[in-house]
């Protein structure tokens, strides 16, 4: 944020526009001045005087509303800032957004580049969705008129692979290990939870045989109710899945931790995204898997494709009823079984030569 300097005679902030340079200044001293200095400054840069808001006005607008309708502690809170700060800020800040035409906002997604060079799809999907967000807001407040057409995503963008796990990654997963998040590992791979909600599992969540999903933990430890309205939901567990979940609560009571959490920290408070994903790059060090912990959610869908009707799977896993869940996340894996039984204990069950449940 620009300040005003006191250069010994009056407040005064310099500004550059479009090669320009403009100044503004009070010769009044003290804080009055100072508050008169930076009103003209704000003024000219939000457009005030005429009554229209610049792009990054607007914006600023935005996310207030957001963090009102989703609570401060929102992803999506983070998300939009961050799309807004890297992406659209830079290309059109200083723009009036009433002076931004269909092609100026498709600029912004063409234009639009991370450290590495082109942004992947889905990166660019969700650019075009803060935009649209954005400029419906702008047409709430009489600011500009809506889209007169379709954002489209240009071709030659980075289109990442999913990476799933195959039937023998798994059941080197599944064999016991000491890390502490191993049982966490085998829980996301069994009922294709999101990671931050199975550390949002407390122990009056578990049921016989089925968890309910009330919460989930961020990547900055805060609790949240989830990545959207699909996220509240029932999640079976079976009997592989529950020998997971009775494993650690009871290791959990050995260890004296005394916590409401399923997979708590050492400590009994609630789990560590940062920690898990260190244990998990070393077991896929030590154990030679692919992907990340996510991959362990696109395994689940890969694995149960063949087995579960599309609208189930989307039930267990959270997603809307427009989402192509089997298109996003279901890969075909190099084994798949031809005819698979329709529960996935039995799908599961079948990995490895043992058959036992995973022990931790």
């Amino acid at each position: 944020m620009i300040s005003p300097r006191w250069d010994g005679t009056r407040w005064r902030i310099q500004a550059r526009r479009n090669g320009r340079r403009f100044s503004f200044s009070s010769s009044v001293p003290g804080v009055k001045g100072r508050r008169e200095c930076l009103r003209k400054y704000e003024a000219w840069y939000y457009g005030e005087g005429s009554g229209e808001k610049t792009v990054s006005r607007i914006a600023s607008e935005f996310l207030d509303d957001v963090r009102a309708r989703r609570g401060a502690d929102a992803e999506a809170v983070r998300q939009y800032e961050r799309y807004i700060r890297l992406y659209i800020a830079p290309e059109c800040g200083t723009r009036k957004i009433c002076k931004m035409t269909l092609r100026d906002w498709q600029g912004v997604i063409n234009g639009a580049h991370g450290r590495s060079g082109a942004l992947s799809e889905k990166t660019l999907k969700n650019l075009r969705g803060v935009i649209m967000g954005l400029v419906k807001f702008a047409y709430q407040d009489y600011q500009c008129e809506p889209l007169r057409g379709d954002l489209y995503i240009p071709r030659g963008h980075a289109k990442s692979e999913k990476v799933t796990l195959q039937r023998d990654d798994v059941r080197r997963l599944l064999e016991p290990s000491d890390l502490w998040y191993h049982s966490l590992f085998c829980f996301l791979v069994l009922t294709g939870m999101r990671p931050g909600e199975a550390l949002g599992l407390r122990v009056d969540d578990v049921m016989s045989d089925r968890v309910m999903i009330r919460r989930s933990v961020n990547a900055y430890g805060i609790i949240t109710e989830g990545k959207n309205e699909n996220a509240r939901r029932m999640v079976p567990v079976g009997t592989l899945a529950g020998a997971v979940l009775h494993q650690t609560i009871k290791r959990n009571a050995e260890l004296n931790l005394r916590t409401p959490w399923v997979f708590c920290s050492p400590d009994g408070s609630p789990g560590c995204q940062s920690t898990m994903r260190n244990h998990w790059l070393m077991l896929k060090k030590e154990r030679d898997l692919p992907g990340t912990v996510y991959t362990l959610r696109h395994t689940f869908v890969s694995m149960m494709k063949s087995v579960l009707p599309e609208a189930v799977i989307k039930d267990i896993v959270g997603h809307s009823v427009s989402m192509d869940t089997f298109g996003t996340y279901g890969h075909i894996l190099a084994d798949a079984p031809g005819q698979a039984a329709s529960v996935i204990d039995l799908t599961f069950g079948g990995i490895g030569t043992d058959k036992k449940s995973p022990v931790i």
